[in-house]
């Protein structure tokens, strides 16, 4: 009689984190369909270029042309459109919104109007005023904005990971929340060690950085989302990622969206949950 194999969660956990599929761009935007919000209200706002009265039909491209107009009406110069790359700013500032739980494009307007009122802290600081500086601020103005004026309450995120772990959705899991907080959901949850992890990630950062074009861009997820769900709580694994992966992660040190340490000020999200006596 053959006896039943006996499973290891921590052999499963390093085998699975890079042997499962990468995610399509759909799973990646939207995994848990049935948590949609409401369909935003429509928003009216006065332009003087005409640009859609309802904010909700902006794309990126009305908010780079939207910020051209207000850098020309702030500083009295042109500013040099690139959409490529412009683009991309503005949807990792609307991203930022939509990982909160804001209206994204109602808030990534005013953030940029914030950004404007608050020109001349920022030119001292950086010496210019440039759209790919402006995400660099997305976390003080939470602080400052919305959590000062608004009484937010943290935002749940724990039974969302859950689910997904559940649904061995490992790598949507770190592409949407990050290397602590989904590492330290799998060290809390299922008792897998620090160490089995990192070398999980990094059979999966060698295997997505050598991938396709939609790997590179799901590895990038990755590191992106660890900063801007920062500041964390004390406790979480893997705060020290960028050191752990430095190799990996040096590539990604000249996108706008990098930052050297994670963001000051209080958690944004409900991370005691991830403990095991949270």
């Amino acid at each position: 009689m053959t006896k039943s194999k006996i499973k290891d969660p921590t052999l499963e956990f390093v085998q699975g984190i890079y042997m499962l599929h990468v995610p399509e761009k759909s799973e990646l935007s939207n995994p848990f369909a049935a948590n949609k919000r409401q369909r935003s209200k429509k928003i009216v706002v006065k332009t003087d270029k005409g640009f859609p009265e309802d904010i909700n039909l902006w794309t990126a491209k009305t908010f780079v042309d939207y910020f051209a107009e207000e850098y020309k009406n702030n500083f009295n110069g042109f500013y040099k459109i690139t959409y490529t790359s412009d683009n991309k700013i503005i949807n990792n500032i609307s991203d930022f919104m939509e990982d909160n739980n804001l209206s994204k494009n109602e808030w990534t307007k005013k953030f940029l109007d914030w950004c404007f009122v608050n020109k001349e802290v920022m030119v001292r600081k950086s010496g210019h005023f440039l759209l790919m500086n402006l995400p660099s601020y997305l976390n003080r103005y939470y602080q400052d904005v919305i959590i000062s004026d608004h009484k937010t309450p943290l935002i749940s995120i724990y039974d969302e990971v859950k689910a997904m772990a559940n649904d061995g959705k490992s790598k949507e899991m770190y592409s949407k929340y990050g290397i602590p907080a989904a590492s330290t959901y799998y060290a809390q949850s299922n008792n897998i060690e620090e160490t089995a992890i990192i070398n999980g990630l990094k059979k999966l950062f060698a295997t997505l950085s050598e991938g396709t074009m939609e790997d590179k861009k799901l590895l990038e997820n990755i590191f992106q989302k660890s900063i801007t769900r920062s500041p964390y709580i004390e406790g979480f694994v893997l705060v020290d990622w960028r050191e752990t992966f430095q190799d990996i992660v040096e590539k990604f040190k000249e996108e706008t969206w990098w930052r050297d340490e994670d963001y000051p000020g209080s958690p944004r999200f409900d991370y005691h949950k991830f403990m095991k006596n949270g």
